[in-house]
């Protein structure tokens, strides 16, 4: 059903641009409009494939890189979350205590969700020791990209649509004040009528 109503669509706009007399100017600058819309979502496509292509790449580095650079380390929270999970103001946070090397490090974090005391948990540490978050994985890489593509395809087609609507808007102004042209013409001219009979 939509892809017979966007075929009728196209097939008309095209039908406007042709050598058809009673075709108005207006009607094929609409016509332009509407197609160049069409063009543009799909020109959009590969340019949206390769801006995610980029990102995707890009992502992958930076996984393989952390995975590399970071090490994970089992913690012990000393004390329960201090903050709601909900509050996004101020994201919970739990004293934690871990071992590294021969020495026991008590630190400050951050958690997801709410913690209590005694519960086990997993941290991850840079290669200075730092408190760093998790790696990035590869399907963190292909979410990054895909809605990276689909923001840009979307944002590409709404702009254009919207350039098209604007068209269309001045277009139908233009086409009134036509019309109302035309009517005040038909309503005061006679066409020399009333002299004839006088």
């Amino acid at each position: 059903m939509g892809v017979t109503l966007f075929a009728r669509c196209v097939r008309w706009h095209l039908h406007a641009l042709g050598s058809n007399p009673l075709t108005r100017r207006s009607d094929r600058l609409e016509a332009l409009a509407v197609l160049a819309v069409l063009a543009t979502a799909l020109v959009a496509v590969p340019l949206a494939a390769l801006t995610g292509s980029q990102i995707r790449d890009t992502g992958v580095r930076n996984a393989i890189e952390q995975s590399h650079s970071r090490h994970s380390v089992e913690a012990v929270a000393v004390e329960g979350s201090a903050g709601m999970p909900a509050d996004f103001d101020s994201p919970a946070s739990v004293r934690a205590q871990w071992r590294e090397g021969g020495r026991l490090r008590t630190e400050q974090i951050v958690t997801p969700g709410t913690v209590q005391a005694g519960q086990e948990l997993t941290i991850w540490l840079d290669a200075t020791g730092k408190v760093v978050t998790a790696p990035l994985t590869a399907q963190d890489a292909e979410l990054s990209a895909l809605v990276a593509e689909c923001t840009l395809w979307c944002v590409m087609v709404a702009f254009g649509a919207l350039a098209a609507l604007t068209v269309r808007i001045r277009l139908d102004r233009s086409r009134e004040r036509a019309w109302e042209r035309e009517l005040q013409l038909l309503a005061h001219n006679d066409d020399g009528w009333a002299n004839r009979h006088t």
